[in-house]
């Protein structure tokens, strides 16, 4: 028998009512030459025996693997790459399905372009019953998309084996959000592509992984920062914080030294920059000398009085910051790599938000990058006829790649020191990281500052 060229792998769990048309679409490939395995994870309805009726249809493509318990998503993913025979290799969820031509068309991709290790496809979003909801048009890689941060989806991206074997597989240690781990691992060694074509069906239900959105925000920020810590070396990048800590506001009286949730507002930004670990200093920047005062004889902890058009309403962020770094190299002898700018206006941010923006930074081929939150609420902008949708696929609560709207925060920027300029904050190649709604709010307001006070209480009331 010839060996395959593709090996398709399936993972159910109590996806039964799916699962007969998930492998359906396997049989139906005009491509032919693949191979199936079949994994159960100890399901308590039908999935395993619509496995074994597969299997016995043609034992020699179609292989089942069951666990009496549950291994996970990623466990399965490296059983498979040891069991695979395929060139190729490509998961397919038990709950969404190929489109007849998937597996030629991907396999016709990387055949004509051997320096990719990976293709992904454009999809069609489907409802829990089949319904059509919208196709997923992903920017082309290297035409549309030049900075690559925005990973392929985990299921039907096909990848080729020995890549695969190269990167060392998949981190078990985590549960979900395998996509990101394979994309960052495979973009720093080889090229990725993908095609226009949408050749899946992804079904959209309350069960769906991607839903749980604070739990997949926390698994891409502990991958990012494995990867990045794979990447260490004798040589690392010096590291500082730049603190704007402006304490002459009309509206906010003394806010910089206010009380929040029992300490100064000041002291969740340091506390915090000191907690992440990453930085060789923190330079407060400052028109107030208690500011100054109380910052003295913290370690690791440098504040300094900026000249007064700084605190001027005119002045911009990048003003400010590039003075502090400019007085840092020249007063103190220290010369960052990377410099951090942490508002203290965002106390909401977390050690985690710090660590995640500098490994993105390094993880990704970027200038900077900036903190930010997905808004997910349907917008209008005035048309020739009106209000018209800016993201209309909200209607139908999908979040298109190309409707997305990413909102800055202000928690945290992170920039390369030779890309730092007094006239803008936001040129070059930007990269990004998303943190939840609930941990963006900024101080703007004496509401704001009433809202961010409640939350800090309940935070540290749930520790």
């Amino acid at each position: 028998m010839s060996l395959p060229r593709v090996t398709v792998y399936v993972t159910s769990r109590n996806y039964g009512r799916y699962l007969q048309q998930c492998l359906d679409s396997v049989w139906e490939q005009t491509l032919q030459q693949w191979e199936m395995i079949l994994f159960d994870e100890g399901s308590e309805d039908d999935s395993l025996k619509i496995c074994r009726a597969a299997e016995a249809r043609d034992p020699q493509r179609v292989r089942v693997v069951a666990h009496e318990q549950p291994k996970g998503l990623r466990a399965c993913a490296n059983q498979a790459i040891q069991l695979a025979r395929g060139e190729y290799i490509i998961r397919l969820d038990a709950d969404d399905y190929f489109d007849e031509n998937a597996l030629l068309v991907m396999v016709a991709f990387l055949d004509s372009n051997p320096e990719v290790g990976l293709v992904y496809p454009n999809w069609t979003y489907i409802g829990e019953n089949g319904e059509f909801l919208g196709v997923e048009d992903r920017k082309k890689v290297g035409a549309e998309a030049k900075v690559l941060d925005l990973p392929a989806h985990g299921a039907c991206t096909m990848v080729r084996k020995r890549v695969l074997k190269a990167i060392g597989g998949y981190d078990e240690r985590f549960n979900s959000q395998d996509g990101h781990e394979l994309w960052m691992k495979v973009l720093h060694r080889y090229r990725v592509g993908n095609v226009r074509t949408p050749l899946f069906f992804y079904r959209q239900h309350d069960t769906s992984m991607s839903r749980d959105e604070m739990r997949l925000l926390d698994s891409r920020r502990r991958i990012k920062e494995a990867i990045a810590a794979r990447n260490d070396a004798e040589i690392k990048p010096r590291v500082v914080a730049v603190v704007p800590a402006k304490n002459s506001y009309h509206a906010l009286k003394n806010v910089v030294l206010e009380p929040f949730s029992g300490k100064p507002l000041i002291d969740h930004t340091i506390d915090t920059a000191i907690e992440s670990g990453v930085f060789d200093l923190i330079l407060v920047t400052t028109d107030d000398h208690s500011v100054i005062a109380h910052c003295k004889g913290r370690g690791g902890v440098v504040a300094r009085l900026r000249d007064a058009r700084l605190s001027d309403t005119r002045a911009k962020l990048a003003e400010v910051v590039s003075d502090a770094v400019v007085r840092m190299e020249e007063e103190l002898g220290m010369f960052p790599d990377i410099v951090v700018t942490l508002s203290v206006h965002a106390p909401l941010r977390r050690a985690g938000h710090i660590k995640e923006a500098v490994d993105t930074l390094l993880v990704y081929d970027v200038d900077q990058v900036i903190s930010t939150y997905e808004d997910v609420e349907l917008h209008f902008r005035h048309g020739p006829h009106g209000m018209d949708p800016l993201n209309p696929g909200m209607l139908n609560t999908l979040r298109f790649e190309r409707e997305a709207l990413y909102v800055d925060n202000g928690a945290v920027h992170a920039v390369w020191r030779d890309h730092l300029v007094a006239s803008s904050l936001y040129k070059g190649r930007i990269g990004h990281i998303v943190m939840p709604r609930m941990e963006s709010f900024q101080i703007k307001s004496v509401a704001d500052a009433d809202l961010i006070k409640g939350i800090l209480e309940r935070r540290d009331a749930d520790a």
